[in-house]
């Protein structure tokens, strides 16, 4: 069962929806300002890193503009040689 995060495109708001199976049907509106148009984010990872102790790592994100009101994200997993 995921959850996705979206952001509303009118008000900014940002929220978490579980998706519990493919038939199932959601009202996706913004608990904020009830806008219907949403749009999906990426969510931020945390994860245990099993072969170094147990030690918890998180991914970074990196935000840039990628075009008049659009940005791009670029994750950096701990571990990932470039």
């Amino acid at each position: 069962m995921p959850i996705y995060e979206f952001r509303c495109t009118q008000c900014g708001n940002v929220q978490e929806f579980l998706l519990t199976g493919s038939s199932e049907q959601i009202e996706m509106k913004c608990g904020a300002c009830q806008g219907d148009e949403l749009e999906r984010v990426l969510s931020r990872v945390s994860f245990a890193m099993g072969s170094s102790g147990g030690q918890e790592a998180s991914a970074s994100v990196t935000t840039k503009s990628c075009g008049p009101g659009k940005s791009c994200a670029t994750i950096d997993l701990p571990g990932h040689t470039k």
